[in-house]
């Protein structure tokens, strides 16, 4: 989940306590709100800056071990054991969650779960992570590739395929088998590049996969709605979505994908967010990003070569696949020469080159109207020629008049007497047809089209078949009797015969409630015919406004078909932020003095202050030699007629933090063990209450 999803579960106590922040009072006097802070590096670099030491520790290890996935305590304490103290860790997400850094939400049993915002994660990766950004010697951006596909054409071709035929339901609540045949023809994306992904879905005994992709991203873009028994356009999305520049759509579609398919392993989110950021057309390869991760210390450096090796599969298979496989990027056989020092020797080891063909995280500028927009070349043999560049809106209009395309470099659309007659069905006429092939086409419109156009549309109109809803009463008086009856006389047409009128299908619920109450038995039978709808028409605005790319957001609340990642949406937002003391429930049980004064107590009470250090997962600051040092206690046994003490040593709070790996391999504390003699002074210590020096 993003930053705006969660702003619009935010319960507004919790926004009036984030918003009391002092680290935004800058920010938001300068009339900025929270959201527009958490999407702004210079304020997340500048508020990294003033977080304490556990703080810190605590976002690294979730940037690093956890990312963007729902985690529990159980989970956190596990990443997080070999660097802090159980009271540290609390504090720390504590002190994150204060700063809606780190967001809660509330089980239905009560327990926790937290979540790192998505695009958060994606900022935390440029701000501590600098040098993975953007490819190795990369200098000048280059333009991405430009050709006839675009991912966004199969889900276009199957919302016109719906404005054309009925996406009618089974009685299981699936398209039949005929049209989900005609649904997997136009979504033709390559359904062997998701073979490494595991995408569960509903009605997977019914659906192929890429039925279910073409699906679920039009019930999640609200662009089909499910009624009843039908899947139904939605016109007013429809139109917003068409009308978006061809950049935009891509964003949301990728947006959408993202959601959908995001990596659960944190390294191949990582990965994700690289591969997101590489400017168009610069060449990529997994095994780059594999290493430059080891560079950095976010995969172990001790790993095996063969481990590596399946890495740069994953990530293949997991996600640079599928980006090719929806047309986002292209790729080539790449046979990579990599120093063994990195772990991977280049002999039998094949991967692949990719390079975006479309990149979706590019959206540019926001006024893409003012762009010129390609043209159509209408043929004189009744072909029309469309190039890439030509606007989904007007591929719109020209699906009504003419045969579903042919799809290549340039897609081909073909105008025959068959299809004419369908715009004609659907409300557009000779002129119409010809006014929008003028306005569009780069050479004009060939006369023989226009004569034909004209002649196909001459017999049309001169019958109508229509279909009629009637009251038909039992006989003549019947009918004369409700006639009289002036709340049903509103309500009724055309007299036919004796004894039948024509009602308006809108007004046949209250007719019926009418003639009850007249003391009618209502014996009304509403037999309605399988009404036709019309092709929608979008009409362009004379202003068009653009959504800010922060606007452009998936619906978190619409039920696709694709099973979410994780269930934090579906969980209430948890608006209690705890303060320090709350953290340590019996506080006011410990005595005062083992937190302020640091001594050499009773080896009684030197005992008890290392019991409760233990029971609170605390430290304890002693002095030790001459030098003062901070220890996490995990037990204490009896030795001898004594007691030692075994645990780890704390870094102290000015330290910068320890570099762990995905392995913590490195930056692991050494235990340490100490008899009961071994220190003298010491003080207990609880984070976010007198963990300062």
């Amino acid at each position: 989940m993003k930053y705006p999803q969660l702003a619009a579960l935010m319960p507004q106590e919790l926004r009036i306590r984030l918003e009391g922040e002092p680290v935004y009072a800058a920010w938001l006097r300068e009339g900025k709100t929270l959201e527009q802070a958490w999407q702004d590096d210079v304020v997340l670099e500048t508020v990294y800056n003033r977080l304490n030491r556990a703080e810190r520790v605590i976002l690294d290890i979730i940037v690093r071990r956890i990312g963007c996935s729902p985690f529990d305590d159980t989970r956190l304490d596990r990443a997080a054991e070999a660097r802090l103290s159980g009271a540290e860790i609390r504090s720390g997400l504590a002190g994150l969650r204060r700063k809606g850094l780190v967001f809660a939400f509330r089980k239905s049993w009560g327990e926790l779960m937290y979540l790192l915002p998505e695009d958060g994660f994606a900022r935390w990766q440029r701000i501590l992570f600098a040098s993975l950004s953007g490819p190795p010697n990369q200098t000048e951006k280059v333009e991405e590739l430009q050709d006839g596909f675009d991912p966004v054409l199969p889900l276009f071709d199957v919302l016109v395929y719906a404005a054309k035929h009925k996406l009618k339901l089974t009685k299981q609540g699936t398209l039949p088998k005929r049209i989900v045949q005609q649904v997997a023809e136009l979504a033709s994306w390559d359904e062997r590049s998701f073979g490494g992904i595991s995408l569960k879905y509903a009605y997977a005994d019914a659906y192929p996969l890429r039925v279910a992709l073409v699906l679920d991203m039009a019930l999640k873009l609200k662009l089909l709605s499910r009624q009843e028994d039908e899947l139904r356009l939605e016109p007013e999305a429809l139109h917003t979505f068409l009308f978006l520049s061809r950049a935009e759509q891509n964003k949301q579609l990728y947006a959408w994908w993202k959601d959908i398919a995001f990596p659960s392993e944190v390294w191949l989110q990582h990965a994700a967010l690289l591969v997101e950021a590489w400017p168009a057309s610069a060449a990529l390869q997994a095994s780059q990003i594999v290493t430059s991760f080891v560079r950095v210390g976010l995969l172990d450096l001790a790993a095996e070569p063969l481990e590596l090796r399946e890495r740069v599969r994953l990530l293949q298979e997991l996600w640079l696949e599928p980006l090719c496989g929806l047309g986002w990027l292209e790729k080539e056989m790449h046979i990579p020469i990599v120093p063994n020092a990195n772990g991977m020797d280049h002999q039998s080891f094949v991967e692949y080159s990719y390079r975006w063909r479309r990149h979706p995280g590019e959206a540019g500028s926001y006024a893409a109207q003012e762009l010129e927009e390609g043209r159509l070349l209408v043929q004189p043999d009744f072909d029309i020629l469309v190039p890439p560049d030509v606007p989904l809106h007007v591929q719109w209009e020209l699906g009504c008049l003419a045969t579903e395309p042919l799809r290549d470099m340039l897609s081909v659309y073909k105008l025959t007497k068959d299809s004419m007659k369908h715009a004609l069905e659907n409300g557009r006429s000779a002129d119409e047809v010809i006014a929008f092939l003028d306005a569009h086409a780069a050479y004009g419109v060939p006369e023989n089209i226009r004569l034909a156009l004209k002649q196909w549309a001459k017999p049309f109109g001169l019958t109508h078949v229509v279909s009629l809803t009637m009251l038909r009463c039992a006989d003549a008086e019947t009918a004369r009797t409700v006639w009289r009856l002036p709340a049903a006389a509103k309500l009724l047409g055309e007299l036919i015969g004796e004894r039948d009128y024509i009602v308006d299908p809108v007004h046949v619920k209250t007719l019926a409630s009418v003639l009850e109450k007249a003391g009618f038995i209502a014996g009304l039978k509403l037999q309605q015919a399988d009404e036709q709808r019309d092709y929608p028409v979008l009409r362009q605005p004379e202003v068009m406004a653009f959504a800010e790319p922060e606007a452009l957001e998936l619906p978190s609340e619409v039920q696709g078909l694709v099973y979410a990642r994780h269930s934090a949406g579906y969980f209430q937002m948890d608006a209690a932020l705890p303060e320090p003391f709350e953290l340590y429930p019996d506080l006011r049980d410990i005595p005062a003095s083992w937190l302020k004064d640091y001594r050499n107590y009773h080896p009684s009470t030197r005992r008890e202050i290392v019991e409760k250090a233990i029971q609170l997962r605390s430290l304890l600051q002693i002095r030790k030699a001459g030098e003062d040092c901070r220890i996490v206690p995990r037990k204490l046994q009896e030795t001898r007629g004594s007691w030692c003490i075994t645990g780890m040593e704390a870094e102290s709070p000015g330290a910068e933090p320890r570099v762990a790996a995905e392995g913590e391999g490195r930056g692991r504390p050494a235990e340490i063990r100490l008899l009961e003699g071994e220190w003298q002074e010491m003080k207990l210590i609880l984070p976010g209450v007198n963990d300062k020096y």
